[in-house]
Parts: C-alpha cells; structure tokens; sequence
C-alpha cells in the first residue's frame, strides 16, 4: 500500500477523476476514510510560496485530463479504469437485455396483430361472399315474384274481359229469371186462392 496519499491524490485528480472517485478508489486500496478525506481537503488549498506565488505542483496535473494523460503513474491505476470500464459494459449489456426484451415484445405484439387483421380479412371475404350469394337469392326471388305479378296482372284481365263479356248477359239472365219467377209466384197465389 502506497504511504504517499497526496501524491495519489494528484495523480488521480490529473487523469480527471471526481473527489468522491478518488475517495472511493483510496479507500479501497486500504486508506483509512478519514486520512483520506483529510488528504482532499488539504489538497483543495494551492499552498503559496515564498514570493507570494503558488506551488506549480498544485496545477501540474490540471492541463492533463483523461486516463491517457498520465497512464502508468501508479501502480493501481488501471485498476480504476478497468473498473469503471467493467460497470459501464455491465451496464450497457444490461440495457441492450432491456432494450431486445422490449423490441421482442414489440414484434410479437406486431405478429399478433398481423394475424388477427389476416383473420380479419378473411372473415371480411366470406362475408362479402355470403352477400353476393344472398344478394343473388334476393334478386332471384324479386325476378321470380315480378314474373308471377305480371302473370297475376294477366290473369286478372282476362277475367276483366270474360266478365265484361259475362256480366251483361248474366244481369239479363237475372232479369229473366226474375221476371219467369214473378210470373211464377203471381200463379201459385192465384191457384192457392
């Protein structure tokens, strides 16, 4: 274990890494907590120098950003990183999961649909079917009562003619008997008397 925490402190702080990063990665390597909490607060003061400037080891680091600035400085430091690059591929495995699990649920949704709109449609063309065939039943049956109306309506005058013809010699037939049975009656009462 490293007895010099400033200098990693340093180190961690010029790769870019967050106070609560180097926190977490001192700790780990088996730094008391409060050490190293004292250790960032001490290193947050830019210590000044006789002159009245600044110790340019406090800004060393500052320009340097990013793991590739410094990589090999420290024994643990890639360890850091491969950590951080294990959490982030964990986390991305986890959510491409996430992301084929729902796409999944989408297209068997989407293949559910597709097949009821098939039923859909099928159904749609028996009925269409069944319709044109009782459309057809309708219309044969229309044709067939017109046709039977027309021989109705022929019918009827023949029987408008016959009676035409029929009737006049009936209501002379009626008069006649009419008459042959007054002269009939007139007879029986005077007979009876």
């Amino acid at each position: 274990m490293p007895t010099d925490i400033n200098a990693e402190i340093e180190s961690l702080r010029s790769q870019g890494l967050t106070d609560n990063l180097i926190q977490d990665e001192l700790t780990r390597q088996g730094h008391p907590t409060e050490n190293v909490e004292a250790a960032l607060s001490q290193n947050d003061i830019p210590v000044p120098m006789p002159g009245g400037g600044m110790d340019d080891s406090y800004f060393s680091g500052m320009s340097e950003v990013g793991p590739s600035a410094s990589r090999g400085a420290m024994p643990n430091e890639g360890s850091i990183y491969d950590r951080i690059e294990e959490m982030t591929e964990n986390l991305i495995d986890e959510k491409w999961e996430e992301l084929i699990s729902e796409v999944k649920k989408i297209v068997e949704w989407k293949e559910k649909i597709e097949e009821r709109q098939s039923r859909m449609m099928s159904d749609l063309d028996r009925l269409k079917k069944d319709f044109d065939v009782l459309h057809q039943g309708v219309l044969g049956k229309l044709d067939d009562y017109d046709s039977r109306m027309t021989d109705v309506g022929t019918e009827l005058k023949a029987v408008g003619r016959v009676f035409k013809e029929v009737i006049p010699e009936f209501v002379e037939n009626v008069k006649e008997l009419k008459s042959i049975t007054g002269k009939k009656k007139a007879r029986t009462e005077g007979y009876e008397e």
